[in-house]
């Protein structure tokens, strides 16, 4: 293995990063453990095939001893466990600009990852928390505090087999409400009307957990060979978060029923923005999202905190990526596709850090054109491949 290579292996076991409202080119690679384990072959814990005397076989049996040889082979694949195995991970997060001055604002955004818990090269956490109101960079930063506290305890102390996903999902369900009533209780953070959205990705083995509040947008795209119409096909989307807006048709009954409101703020005489959240009864600013941590006017109107949780199983190597929902209210999921094709499979490290720079930068470039446009701009960008345990 050349030098190069070594270098790159290197960065694949690094035990922790954290990062609470990152800087933009923050440099990951700075802080490396290696940890060469012999599991990355597959062949390692195969034993050798019997030995057969020939002139002992004779032709009627050639059938039956092929059989069992075979039987023997499933056997042994089955006993073999895919399990993911993160290569490259890159993260950026850039502050927007003020709506019309277009002055650098404060970036609200925070973002956290831990690989391999409990020494385990398939168990990694992923947060993406997109802060609003005047105490969002707060909300988001103890909201990715707490729940990284609490998924790592649940991780540390569950077995993380296949048939526990129930009982995973039931607790990460668990510390999304205990956040929600520990920010109620805070007097140093005013959730009146400030708040955070958030996504949460578990890996383990090859399953992949996503949960999700608000509009921050979680997507894996998974590596394949096969020819669609349009020619080569190297990429297939799979979506595993759901947006919680006001355009949805579930999400606005539950608001209307509870008493709130929705609709767009006015300028003059006209309508104008996104749709969003607000109180018949009492002026409230309003959100354009229908699920958050915070935001306590708005949880009187039919906003909640509870997470809807997808499972998927991960079958050929690919791209996670979280990103806020700013990056793709700018640039459509088919344009990250683009940008990601031609580097299937990353090579270096700076190749992963390259493409979630263009990422950012080609929504940035159409926010500018909007001038009502201030949001800040997260991603995590993770290269995963699968391994044998």
């Amino acid at each position: 293995m050349s030098a190069q290579q070594n270098k790159q292996k290197d960065v694949i076991n690094k035990q922790m990063t954290f990062a609470l409202n990152p800087k933009p080119d923050i440099n990951i690679t700075d802080q490396i453990k290696t940890n060469k384990v012999n599991s990355s072959d597959p062949n390692h814990v195969k034993s050798e095939p019997q030995q057969k005397v020939t002139n002992q076989v004779s032709n009627q049996n050639i059938g039956i001893f092929q059989d069992i040889e075979q039987q023997k082979k499933n056997k042994e694949s089955k006993s073999l466990k895919k399990q993911n195995k993160i290569k490259y991970i890159a993260t950026r997060s850039i502050a927007g600009l003020q709506a019309y001055t277009k002055a650098q604002k404060e970036n609200q955004d925070s973002l956290f990852y831990k690989l391999e818990i409990n020494k385990q090269a398939d168990q990694n956490i992923f947060l993406l928390a997109d802060g609003h109101g005047e105490q969002g960079a707060k909300v988001s930063q103890y909201a990715i505090q707490q729940l990284s506290d609490c998924i790592n305890d649940i991780i540390e102390s569950q077995n993380t087999e296949p048939k526990q996903v129930e009982q995973l999902n039931s607790n990460i369900i668990t510390c999304f409400k205990k956040i929600e009533s520990n920010l109620a209780n805070l007097s140093n953070i005013d959730i009146t009307d400030s708040g955070t959205t958030m996504n949460l990705v578990l890996t383990f083995e090859n399953n992949l957990i996503s949960a999700n509040i608000g509009d921050t947008r979680t997507f894996y795209f998974q590596r394949s060979d096969k020819l669609d119409q349009l020619g080569p096909a190297t990429l297939k989307i799979k979506q595993l978060s759901i947006q919680h807006t006001p355009e949805k048709a579930s999400e606005s009954k539950r608001i209307l029923e509870l008493g709130g409101k929705i609709e767009q703020d006015t300028q003059g005489f006209q309508k104008t923005g996104p749709l969003k959240v607000k109180s018949k009864k009492q002026d409230i600013k309003g959100v354009t999202i229908t699920r958050s941590f915070g935001d306590g006017l708005a949880k009187q109107v039919g906003i909640i905190s509870e997470p809807e949780i997808h499972t998927f199983q991960i079958l050929q190597e690919g791209f996670l990526i979280l990103a806020t929902g700013s990056i793709l209210d700018m640039i459509d999921i088919i344009d990250i596709c683009r940008i990601l094709t031609p580097i299937t499979p990353p090579n270096s490290q700076a190749i992963l850090d390259q493409a979630a720079g263009q990422i950012i930068e080609e929504a940035r470039k159409k926010a500018k054109l909007q001038p009502d446009i201030q949001d800040d701009y997260s991603l995590i960008l993770v290269y995963i491949e699968m391994d044998f345990a």
